[in-house]
């Protein structure tokens, strides 16, 4: 499997960075993701407390998850048809790439990481992954390139964190949202160095970090 990864990227890397409608930058933003998920799975596999036996398909699949997700655009969450287009393109790029018994691993996979009572380690560890990128900076990052394709302002972004913070949004996803403890708590602490960058980004918006303390915090 090592030695055909780079022959993987290279192959999948063309699907996601296909041009779509409200996405200029596919190919820093997509292929980026898609290999952001990628590091992150290797970095929980020998940390979640359970032996993953192919964490090496489970970074395919991460790929093919981004190739479904560009199919969409940004700022929608992918439907059973864009994972079955992604799927489908993955089943005629890889199948010379890949053993036939590996192919149907990840193209299941890549099927189950949706399902939250999967009992299958390496699509629970792929849907861990995903839900990451919604914490931290990187889900500001994320958050803010949606808005922008979607011509919302910075405004309508600061009241959206705010009203996922009254109504415990946040809460609920590290409560559903992960399978393994160690994801869960990278993403609460990513989550509890947000809400300081949150509010400088209000004071900012509203000029009121300029002619003096106002807030009385500096």
């Amino acid at each position: 499997m090592a030695d055909n990864w780079t022959a993987i990227q290279a192959v999948a890397s063309k699907a996601l960075t296909t041009r779509i409608p409200g996405q200029a930058e596919p190919l820093r933003y997509a292929h980026d993701r898609a290999m952001r998920i990628v590091r992150c799975i290797e970095k929980l596999a020998p940390a979640v407390g359970q032996r993953i036996e192919r964490p090496d398909l489970a970074r395919v699949a991460a790929l093919y998850a981004g190739v479904a997700q560009n199919v969409v655009g940004p700022g929608k969450s992918p439907d059973e048809e864009a994972f079955d287009d992604a799927a489908e393109l993955a089943s005629d790029q890889l199948k010379d790439l890949l053993p036939a018994p590996d192919l149907d691993l990840m193209l299941r996979i890549l099927k189950e990481h949706r399902k939250r009572d999967t009992q299958l380690a390496e699509a629970r560890l792929l849907s861990d992954a995903i839900s990451m990128e919604e914490f931290g900076l990187i889900g500001l990052w994320n958050q803010s390139r949606q808005f922008h394709a979607a011509g919302k302002s910075l405004e309508q972004l600061i009241k959206l964190w705010k009203a996922q913070h009254d109504y415990g949004y946040w809460e609920n996803r590290l409560r559903d949202g992960f399978h393994f403890d160690a994801a869960r708590s990278a993403a609460r602490e990513r989550l509890g160095r947000m809400r300081g960058i949150y509010e400088s980004l209000q004071r900012e918006n509203l000029a009121e970090d300029i002619g003096g303390n106002v807030l009385g915090n500096y």
